[in-house]
């Protein structure tokens, strides 16, 4: 019973420590970074030129890095951190969604592939042929990097009901209404 009042005192006594070490070496961040961060897909692949999305956030709001700079959030997302870092973007290509593509009469089972992705879609087991989750898949081309037998291919998701918008109305000659 000793031995069991023993532990909890220093539980207690170390867990006190280390919230007021939290309090004292608490370091503040720009909200702004915050919530770019929040939108990035956090899959931390460096497309970007940076180590991870925090840093990727941080550079945007430095000014260093174009928030079109994230492959895998395409327009919507640069559309959207630009507007919250209040600059315009360059008019771009067409948000093309790219995704991952196995052919299984080459796969070996390697496992590299989804070891490298860093959103978990692709699935599968050792030496077993994997496959890719469209759905999940953002593009970002880690895992045809990492593959050896070169049988994973990016390729266009072409539009369906579900993933078709309309496009943007372009600007044209004015007419007068009233003749």
């Amino acid at each position: 019973m000793i031995a069991v009042m023993l532990f909890v005192f220093l539980g207690a006594l170390l867990g006190a420590a280390l919230g007021y070490a939290a309090k004292v070496f608490h370091v503040e961040s720009n909200p702004l970074v915050e919530k770019i961060e929040g939108l990035m897909p956090g899959g931390q692949c460096g497309q970007c030129g940076e180590a991870g999305c925090r840093q990727a956030a941080e550079a945007m709001v430095r000014g260093d890095l174009d928030p079109a700079s994230c492959p895998p959030g395409g327009n919507a997302l640069s559309g959207a951190i630009a507007d919250m870092l209040g600059v315009s973007l360059e008019a771009g290509e067409e948000d093309i969604q790219w995704v991952a593509k196995i052919d299984e009469s080459s796969c070996s089972g390697c496992t590299r592939c989804y070891k490298a992705c860093p959103f978990d879609a692709i699935v599968g087991a050792s030496k077993q042929i994997h496959t890719v989750i469209q759905d999940v898949c953002t593009g970002c081309q880690l895992c045809s990097e990492a593959c050896p037998q070169r049988c994973l291919s990016m390729i266009a998701l072409e539009p369906d009901i579900t993933t078709w918008y309309w496009p943007k109305p372009e600007a044209g000659p004015k007419t007068d209404l009233a003749s």
